[in-house]
């Protein structure tokens, strides 16, 4: 009678501790592979939506004050460029509420789709207060045909208005707290007209202007926007400065011109990447001149985050022109 052997008691422990062991090699390879595909698939994703984003809001932005007999780009200037100040539309424009011209941190907030500051960062010196996003409003008189940022249709010589802000996207997950998106809400006049028109605007538009519609999204997912208007000075010398603090310089003398604009976005992901200890949910962020961190406002974490900036030449508002 032959004599049957097996695996002893210890071969079977050492075989079964072998094949833990590989299977656990196997998985974390697997698992570090899966995310960093996670975390490369958030950074292009990131980085699609802002180039995107940026490339529409930089064309529209290099249009600011076409085919103005002056160059001079102020807040006082008809039909400037850049709006400002109700002196920036021809005086045939009823009053259009502040809250729908250009605005910055400080100034006061609206209501519905006018702008609100909204954003999701406080600076680092004052972590408990959500630190205001800014809206930048522009107008071009048309050279040719064409459509707005909204799509809308326009003829040669309509004055195309476009202001740029943060909403919240009525269409994001519970999951994503706060989501807030850039959009362009676009207005049209003539330059006899009362009020601007907004095809797109809904019930909650400025009466008397029709103007204030909740905008065309740009860009997904952006956490603040930041405004700096490079100036330049008799003299030539340059500097840069908020919306807000350079309404408030002196109206004594003629106010520095306005040749470019500069755009801070910090923008996230759409899709979340995982908890993942290489996202420091205290992270810092410089978005131009500010420096700023993500508000405990119930904003997710587990997003790659991104500071995106944009100089923007006003090749209509540089040289001499009728003065």
């Amino acid at each position: 009678m032959k004599t049957q052997k097996g695996f002893t008691l210890v071969e079977l422990l050492v075989a079964l501790t072998l094949g833990l062991m590989i299977t656990a090699t196997a998985l974390l390879l697997f698992l570090t592979g899966q995310k960093s595909y996670s975390m490369q698939q958030g950074t292009a994703d990131l980085q699609d939506n802002a180039n995107f984003g940026l490339n529409f809001i930089t064309q529209g932005v290099r249009l600011a004050n076409l085919n103005n007999r002056k160059a001079f780009v102020n807040d006082e200037l008809v039909s400037g460029g850049l709006v400002l100040s109700q002196n920036n539309f021809n005086p045939s424009v009823a009053e259009v509420p502040a809250q729908l011209l250009s605005a910055s941190d400080g100034d006061n907030a609206g209501v519905n789709n006018q702008w609100r500051g909204l954003s999701n960062v406080a600076l680092t010196t004052s972590a408990d207060v959500l630190l205001a996003s800014d809206q930048l409003v522009i107008q071009y008189v048309a050279q040719t045909s064409g459509r707005d940022c909204e799509g809308n249709a326009y003829p040669s010589g309509q004055i195309v208005i476009e202001r740029y802000f943060l909403r919240t996207d009525t269409n994001a997950e519970t999951r994503e707290g706060n989501a807030l998106a850039l959009v362009c809400d676009a207005g049209q006049y003539v330059s006899t007209a009362t009020n601007i028109v907004d095809v797109n605007a809904d019930n909650s538009a400025s009466t008397g202007t029709r103007f204030g519609g909740s905008g065309q999204i740009l860009m997904k997912r952006v956490d603040y926007l930041r405004i700096l208007l490079g100036i330049e000075n008799t003299t030539g010398e340059k500097r840069y400065i908020g919306i807000r603090e350079y309404r408030a310089l002196p109206a004594t003398a003629p106010k520095p011109r306005i040749v470019s604009v500069s755009l801070g976005i910090l923008a996230r992901s759409t899709q979340s990447v995982g908890e993942d200890t290489a996202i420091n949910p205290n992270q810092i962020f410089n978005v131009l001149d500010r420096t700023v961190r993500i508000h405990a406002n119930g904003n997710p974490t587990g997003y790659v985050r991104q500071v995106i900036t944009q100089e923007i030449a006003l090749r209509n508002g540089l040289g001499v022109r009728d003065q």
